[in-house]
């Protein structure tokens, strides 16, 4: 490309221009799909679980345990979480001090607890888990698979619980999984997050981070990070919490 001293303006175009070119030349392999389209489940918006809620659904089925389990799973290299950040406090201590009085583990997973668990329960993606470049593309497909595992509720290290009267309430939908929205409704957050043991759209979701792992590598994407950490693709990864926190604004599957 021939570039003309003194014009900027036609500079400033060409490299716009080339940068238009790679980013087609990156994003083409992906394929348009549809969440709905993919799956048999249905879609719901729930917009609030509040405590009276809770207490109706307690009057209607007393004694219905809820489908998603009473454990709350987080992630971290090792065990040492006073490595996680200099600048805010991990949240564990505060699920626990909040959740247990209400009979709720929780639970600290290690990189070597994952993938323990991937070469027992789930040796079909452990090419894939491994192969990812990025530490952060093993952590987004961990919390899926631990969840999907054992079902219960995932939390980053950096969220805080406000209500376990809301957690209660949205465990007791019927619903197998349980998603805060991003966008609107056109993403999903993986920060925070519930499912039922072998959830349903958590194995999709598994399958389609496997499927798409692969035909990444075989066409050649230079910057794979780009396109979700090269995952499901599904989820709005970077997204933060919904206004006024667990209960509002939830998406969830049947």
């Amino acid at each position: 490309m021939a570039v003309i001293f003194g014009r900027p303006r036609q500079l400033a175009v060409a490299v716009i221009f080339s940068f238009i070119i790679f980013a087609i030349f990156q994003f083409s392999y992906t394929d348009d799909f549809s969440l709905t389209g993919h799956l048999s489940e249905s879609i719901q918006i729930v917009d609030a679980c509040s405590p009276d809620a809770l207490e109706a659904i307690n009057n209607a089925r007393p004694t219905l345990d809820p489908a998603i389990p009473n454990i709350v799973h987080q992630l971290w290299k090792t065990t040492d979480i006073r490595e996680y950040s200099t600048t805010i406090t991990a949240s564990r201590e505060s699920w626990r001090a909040m959740l247990e009085p209400f009979n709720y583990t929780v639970k600290l997973w290690t990189d070597d607890d994952v993938l323990e668990l991937i070469k027992a329960d789930y040796d079909w993606l452990l090419p894939t888990y491994e192969g990812y470049p990025h530490d952060i593309q093993r952590a987004d497909i961990a919390r899926l698979l631990i969840v999907h595992s054992e079902g219960g509720i995932y939390s980053d290290l950096d969220v805080n619980p406000k209500s376990a009267e809301h957690i209660q309430c949205l465990q007791r939908l019927s619903l197998q999984a349980i998603f805060s929205p991003t966008a609107g409704t056109l993403g999903l957050s993986n920060h925070f997050f519930m499912a039922m043991p072998g959830s349903p759209f958590l194995q999709w979701a598994l399958y389609e981070a496997k499927r798409r792992s692969s035909r990444l590598v075989s066409r050649g994407i230079i910057l794979p990070y780009l396109q979700g950490c090269s995952t499901t693709r599904l989820v709005a990864w970077w997204s933060v919490m919904p206004p006024g926190g667990p209960g509002k604004g939830w998406t969830a599957g049947r």
